[in-house]
């Protein structure tokens, strides 16, 4: 009797086991995390100049926040805020004893044996730009993938802030056409010292613009919603008035051009940026 209970018991146990393990049966998929519509971001790095004599300013800082609503995979759209600062760099512009300096510093007379050095300080830029961003992934997005690669187009308006302009203007006389080194000269001193009182258009200026931003980036997402990306972009504007010395001869025309040493130009650069975004 007892042996046939036991083998009612194994029996019922096998059973059992077979049911439940014929539940389990099939493909198993592995989940990914929901695709958020909306995001938001901050990001930031250097910002270079673009392109050969462009200006005499060395490279900046930018900086930007936006949102985001994602359209679908492939398309997210919003607004962006941005904030780019390039400070002016004395040593892009000065050419005193210097044949390959990209600006111009020095102006000659050379029927009356003189120069003019001039040493710019000021007219440092500040651009804020209210753009819309468009941002297209080159793979649609999906629930399992963590890497997205994708370009990047924003339109934006933009507001040019320039410091006012001062300089120190110091006069030479040399002895021989063409000039020899500079070191030879005789300085005749005391230096003359030029503001926006003397040069109207020196004083510190703010102006609107537009221009567009296009670059490209990578995009690392994390289940959480939280993401990493880095970011290369060019940055294009339409005519802003900044300083750029090498549009002036190095006569005393240029010296004495009521527009030295800002021109009303396109102001291009190449902006570098690592930054955080979360999805919601």
């Amino acid at each position: 009797m007892t042996r046939i209970k036991w083998a009612i018991l194994v029996i019922s146990i096998l059973t059992f086991s077979g049911h439940v393990f014929s539940q389990d049966e099939g493909a198993i998929t592995k989940k990914g995390w929901v695709l958020k519509e909306k995001s938001v971001y901050l990001s930031g790095g250097p910002a270079f100049r673009f392109g050969n004599n462009s200006s005499d300013y060395s490279g900046g800082l930018n900086l930007e926040g936006g949102y985001l609503k994602r359209i679908n995979r492939s398309l997210s759209i919003g607004p962006a805020l941005s904030y780019t600062k390039f400070n002016y760099d004395e040593t892009i512009s000065d050419s005193f004893g210097d044949e390959e300096a990209e600006g111009n510093n020095v102006f000659y007379d050379d029927p009356n044996y003189e120069a003019r050095v001039v040493y710019i300080e000021g007219g440092d830029l500040s651009l804020i730009a209210l753009g819309f961003n468009v941002k297209a992934n080159f793979i649609p997005l999906s629930e399992t993938k963590q890497f997205s690669f994708y370009g990047i187009a924003k339109p934006f308006v933009l507001l040019s802030k320039r410091t006012e302009i001062t300089a120190s203007v110091e006069h030479w006389f040399y002895n021989t056409i063409p000039p020899d080194d500079p070191e030879n000269w005789t300085f005749s001193g005391p230096p003359e010292f030029l503001s926006s009182e003397e040069q109207a258009s020196w004083a510190a200026d703010t102006e609107f613009s537009g221009g567009i931003n296009l670059g490209v980036g990578a995009e690392f997402v994390l289940p959480s919603g939280v993401s990493f990306f880095l970011q290369g972009a060019i940055n294009l504007t339409l005519p802003i008035t900044h300083i750029n010395t090498s549009e002036f001869p190095n006569t005393y025309d240029g010296f004495y051009d009521p527009d030295y040493p800002l021109v009303k130009k396109g102001f291009s650069s190449l902006n570098v940026s690592i930054g955080v975004a979360y999805s919601f």
